[in-house]
Formats: structure tokens, C-alpha cells, sequence
């Protein structure tokens, strides 16, 4: 499963908010995702939010999430908890997996002082495909 969730903002009129995604590889596996996802292979589309309609977006931050089909919101939610603990003190992009779930961050810097929030609002917008 590949959640994705980007703070976007459009190129006219200014738009802004968080568009999410949902991909499925209709596979399981017990350790790290192939390493090919997202980047050349990102699944099948089966569930978005649009709220800035695309295209040409500008993308202000972004929230990755790479796991198997099979992993429960709950699991989900511990890795991201120990993820975000181990890499917070680093500046951005953040990348690094907890269990077997793989995770990357990255943000502008407009948006990177106040990282908490925009993090827990991105996440927010994957949780609300999982369930």
C-alpha cells in the first residue's frame, strides 16, 4: 500500500490544501516494501480526497507511506509515532521506515516552522483512506 498525502497549493488564484491518495499492490509482505514503491511503480489508485484540483499544483509539503496491503491503521500509526521521534531533530527531507512500514517527509521552508502541525494535518489526510 502506498498512502500519500501533498499540501498543495494552486498556480493561480492560491488555492491551498491537501490532496491524498491511496495505491494498492494487491500483495503482502512481512519486511521492508519492495524498493520500487512508490517511485516506479506506485499501485493501483483505489481511493483519493482531492481538495486543489490538479494539474500543475505546487506541492508545499508531502507525507509518504509505503507498507503492505495488509497493514492495520494501528501499525500504521506506532511506526509513524517512533518514525517522526527518531528523525525530528534533522531537517527535511526526512526518510527512514520503522517495522515494516517506509516513510518520507518533505516540506518548504514556509511550512517548516511550524512541522508539527503540518505533519499531523498531513497525516490526517491518509488516515481517512485507511479506515
Amino acid at each position: 500500500m502506498y498512502l500519500t498525502a501533498h499540501h498543495v497549493q494552486a498556480p493561480t488564484g492560491g488555492a491551498e490544501g491537501i490532496n491524498a491518495f491511496r495505491y494498492e499492490h494487491g500483495k503482502e509482505w512481512d519486511g521492508l516494501p519492495p524498493e520500487d514503491i512508490p517511485d516506479r511503480n506506485p499501485g493501483r489508485l483505489v481511493k483519493q480526497t482531492i481538495v486543489v484540483p490538479p494539474p500543475g499544483n505546487y506541492v508545499r509539503s508531502y507525507l509518504d507511506v509505503v507498507t503492505s496491503d495488509a497493514a492495520s491503521p494501528t501499525e500504521i500509526r506506532q511506526a509513524f509515532v517512533t518514525f517522526v521521534s527518531q528523525v525530528q531533530l534533522h531537517s527535511f527531507p526526512w526518510s527512514g521506515h520503522f517495522g515494516r512500514v517506509r516513510f518520507r517527509v518533505e516540506m518548504d521552508q514556509g511550512l517548516a516552522g511550524a512541522w508539527r502541525h503540518e505533519i499531523a494535518e498531513l497525516y490526517r489526510a491518509i488516515q481517512h483512506l485507511v479506515v
